[in-house]
């Protein structure tokens, strides 16, 4: 069976990775036993090329997301696991990439994370240590061969054996302002000479910016990088969500959130119409060269 980085650099497939929401709670739990019949459908989809496993999203606090991926991982399908670096310093992040190594998870996202937002008693304390460029060049450096010394520097370095992780990080450029969106291309690169194999965009609903990305990463040397469309299905209270942005970074306009919110108050919810909407997205991404589509919210 191909690996996700096979399929990315032996094939021109247009690929589907679908994200699973971790849940809140034990392997036990409703939430999770929903979780698991959801992904074993993904598993038996040959359509579905990997299940993209989500770590405390929205700072919400959950259940790791090697707990779900494990089952998925041993049943034949490739596993993409979120990593963040808002609730582990730098010797954190080092011991779970470790972790995962030896598990047999290979693909790891690495983002920054969310702020947190909700925690046992109260607001739990951000850590951001590192920032996804910096995880994204500790994974790379693992993948070369680790070197270290001892406490003290009086002995020779030490070198570990190399891990095999294909590395993925996200950009947003759904921004308006050239203050705003240059800095996140900036970045982006920054993230690829660090180490990025594949990129995962934002979710995003302006094709213009969707297209702008296509060709800013095909004029400065990135072309070679596969470029993943992110897919979000949407529905009248995701979009009002989006609208006041609640969500850093997504926007949905006023004439799309009308849009949702009459589709919203049909016989069936509007769910033709989104799911409509989601395979229009997937086309124009396909038309513009992406490499694959990343769907969310499709359970």
């Amino acid at each position: 069976m191909q690996t996700l980085r096979e399929k990315f650099f032996q094939t021109a497939d247009f690929l589907f990775g679908v994200e699973l929401l971790s849940i809140r709670g034990s392997m036990a739990e409703k939430s999770a036993v929903k979780a698991r019949d959801f992904a074993s459908e993904l598993v038996d989809c040959p359509e579905i090329d990997w299940i993209s496993i989500t770590d405390n999203a929205g700072g919400n606090p959950q259940l790791a997301p090697h707990a779900l991926g494990k089952p998925i991982l041993y049943a034949g399908k490739e596993v993409v696991i979120h990593m963040t670096c808002k609730d582990h310093n730098r010797n954190g992040l080092e011991s779970e990439a470790w972790f995962l190594s030896s598990e047999g998870f290979q693909n790891i996202l690495a983002m920054t994370g969310d702020y947190p937002v909700a925690g046992n008693e109260g607001m739990a304390k951000p850590v951001f240590d590192l920032d996804s460029i910096g995880l994204i060049c500790m994974l790379n450096k693992m993948n070369r061969g680790f070197e270290y010394r001892q406490r003290g520097g009086r002995h020779e370095a030490q070198r570990l054996g190399k891990t095999q992780f294909f590395i993925g990080a996200v950009t947003s450029n759904f921004k308006l302002r050239e203050g705003e969106v240059v800095p996140q291309y900036l970045k982006l690169q920054k993230k690829i000479e660090c180490g990025a194999r594949f990129i995962i965009n934002q979710v995003g609903y302006d094709a213009r910016k969707i297209h702008e990305l296509r060709l800013y990463m095909d004029h400065h040397g990135m072309k070679h990088v596969p470029l993943i469309g992110n897919v979000y299905v949407l529905n009248p209270r995701v979009a009002q969500i989006f609208h006041d942005k609640k969500i850093p970074g997504i926007v949905v306009t006023p004439p799309l959130l009308e849009l949702c919110l009459k589709h919203g108050r049909s016989a069936e919810q509007g769910r033709s119409f989104f799911y409509e909407f989601a395979a229009k997205q997937i086309a124009v991404y396909r038309g513009l060269g992406y490499r694959g589509a990343y769907l969310g919210d499709v359970c």
